[in-house]
């Protein structure tokens, strides 16, 4: 059993117990992978592996170890994550000093909810850094005598923020590291880490979780079955971003691009037009969900060619819009698909590299139409 609902990843769960059977934990630790495949997670799980005090090789729930870890309230256990830099106004100082009561009530209120769920993201506003304040702070307190026995477990999320000076004082922690104390660093770009504090680290890789794992976990959610491929597909393997896909309203998803066919379909300039500036709001409010609605659109194009070849549909991302898929084949029999969501994924490829966005769209629908009339076209 695991102590936190932590989904696969059973290889690197068997390594880590091993290390625990065989007195071979490391001094410090890279837990890597892409965002949402439970580096995070695991790394508290194994706090509790390490700490609980039944030794019975997993964690027993039901030691005073295992209570208080489950709560994130362990005196042995220290998160590190990032911070907004404006509190962080000298490398000595309290590194949430600077925040309000209601400032310190929303980051418990995050912490609370991390160890609910372990793929919830601590989220700080305008948080992009690690600075060397929090890194010293930890410092001093894991060489304080602890009242609690066992391991000390410092587990440092999104590392690769870290700022140079914070990496720097952390490695030298590293260079003599305090006895019955391990580092696990969580991260998603294991290139932005210092080759140093890399080099000091056993690694391990968390691989983005498979369809069938991350589609097990939302039937476990009580997420619709209707909703769940086109979920799976917009996260790509991300529970994080699952879980926030989950919690937004998942009807956009099917309507707008549903809505942007019909207009692309009779090229409806107006609604053309009123649909750049619609997307390009989405975008300067939420990036991740502009992307993931024309993501949505380019799986139009993936669910109409399963049905045009007979294929399997019961891998169909827009299930609900089987009919309206159905109407638009019989519509555009000669659709070139491959034109279709190249022009979609240069759209992305296009906004990432700062290109007017206004001009990408257009561009994009002006494909998305073109597509559709390949005979004419030709």
């Amino acid at each position: 059993m695991t102590l936190f609902p932590l989904i696969n990843q059973q290889q690197n769960l068997n390594l880590l117990k091993q290390a625990i059977k065989n007195d071979r934990v490391a001094n410090a630790y890279l837990f890597f992978g892409p965002e949402g495949s439970g580096s995070e997670g695991f790394a508290i799980e194994f706090a509790a592996m390490l700490n609980c005090q039944s030794h019975i090789g997993e964690p027993c729930g039901s030691c005073s170890a295992c209570k208080k870890i489950k709560k994130l309230e362990y005196g042995n256990l220290e998160l590190v994550y990032p911070i907004p830099r404006s509190s962080d106004q000298s490398s000595n100082s309290d590194p949430f000093r600077k925040f309000s009561e209601a400032d310190i009530k929303d980051l418990q209120d995050m912490i609370a909810q991390k160890a609910e769920n372990p793929y919830v993201k601590i989220n700080i506003p305008k948080a992009r850094h690690i600075p060397i304040s929090f890194i010293r702070e930890i410092k001093r307190k894991t060489y304080l005598r602890s009242q609690e026995s066992g391991w000390k477990v410092i587990a440092i999320f999104d590392a690769h923020l870290m700022t140079p000076p914070a990496a720097n004082a952390f490695l030298k922690i590293l260079e003599e590291p305090p006895e019955k104390t391990t580092f696990i660093l969580s991260t998603s770009n294991k290139d932005a880490i210092l080759p140093t504090i890399l080099s000091r680290c056993q690694s391990l890789f968390f691989p983005a979780l498979s369809p069938k794992h991350l589609k097990e976990y939302l039937k476990s959610k009580n997420v619709p079955d209707d909703h769940i491929g086109l979920i799976i597909r917009l996260s790509a393997g991300d529970v994080t971003q699952a879980l926030q896909i989950v919690n937004t309203d998942l009807d956009k998803f099917v309507t707008m691009p549903l809505e942007i066919m019909r207009a692309v379909a009779v090229w409806n300039i107006k609604s053309i037009y009123e649909f750049v500036e619609t997307l390009a709001a989405i975008y300067r409010e939420d990036a991740p969900q502009f992307r993931q609605i024309l993501l949505s659109v380019s799986f139009w194009f993936r669910d109409a060619v399963l049905i045009k070849n007979h294929a399997e549909t019961d891998e169909m991302v827009h299930s609900r819009l089987r009919e309206e898929i159905s109407k638009f084949i019989k519509a555009f029999p000669d659709f070139d698909p491959h034109l279709a969501i190249s022009s979609v994924e240069n759209c992305i490829d296009f906004i990432n590299r700062n290109v007017y966005i206004n001009l990408a769209l257009l561009n994009m629908f002006f494909n998305l139409h073109q597509s559709l009339n390949t005979r004419k076209n030709k």
